[in-house]
């Protein structure tokens, strides 16, 4: 099977929404180029990579990781890779940013946990060819908590307000998104006839475009953040 380009950007219109997620983090870098987000725009940058590769081994039949038959199409090593960088990098955001000793020793528990589970899951599910469950859903979890813990402490101490802070925002959409990547995990992989049944594929799609929409925001609204916060 094979699309053209309106129609590959159709199928995967959240692309679109990275690429200008992409442009503002670059465009705003001198307000935070020496800060604990330093590396955000490498990070979305390679988001942005993994998800064109992904849609265009799913989508077309000359591009191809798994050479088995009836596996071509399958891309789950690209998206199973990046997800491990992606949930490390924000683990060491959070436990840069927050200042509560025992909220940082809870990140730091959760992230052995996490990377003892990305260990494990292929073992039980080839990372060729599956999402890796246990380390994705265990992942997602330990990200909620950092993200619930850092507005725990913004709420008493920030100096900055809500909506000029760009760690708000994006946990924020890191909140929306990982709340529900789990069920959408499972779903998918234990009982594929729900997942089309409940349109599971588009809220996916949706709440990818929600998550780097409030990355936006952040890059549009942020104030300078400083190498250090007080």
């Amino acid at each position: 099977m094979e699309i053209g380009i309106l129609g590959f950007l159709k199928n995967y219109y959240f692309i679109v929404v990275y690429g200008v997620a992409m442009f503002f983090s670059l465009v705003r870098y001198k307000f935070y180029f020496d800060s604990f987000l330093k590396y955000l725009p490498i990070l979305i940058g390679y988001t942005l990579i993994s998800e064109i590769l992904g849609g265009l081994i799913a989508e077309n039949d000359h591009f191809q990781i798994v050479y088995l038959d009836g596996y071509a199409s399958y891309n789950s090593l690209i998206l199973n890779f990046f997800e491990i960088i992606f949930f490390l990098y924000f683990f060491y955001v959070f436990w840069s940013v927050i200042s509560v000793p025992r909220f940082k020793k809870w990140i730091k528990y959760g992230a052995v946990l996490f990377i003892i589970c990305s260990v494990v899951n292929p073992f039980f599910q080839d990372a060729m060819l599956f999402p890796q469950m246990l380390g994705s859903s265990v992942g997602s979890i330990i990200l909620v908590m950092c993200t619930i813990l850092y507005f725990k402490e913004i709420k008493s101490k920030s100096n900055i307000p809500n909506h000029r802070n760009l760690l708000f925002w994006i946990s924020l959409g890191l909140l929306l998104f990982y709340s529900f990547y789990p069920f959408i995990l499972t779903t998918g992989y234990f009982n594929y006839e729900l997942y089309q049944k409940l349109y599971v594929r588009q809220l996916h799609y949706l709440l990818i475009a929600l998550m780097y929409g409030c990355f936006i925001i952040g890059f549009v609204l942020m104030r300078r953040i400083r190498p250090k916060e007080d």
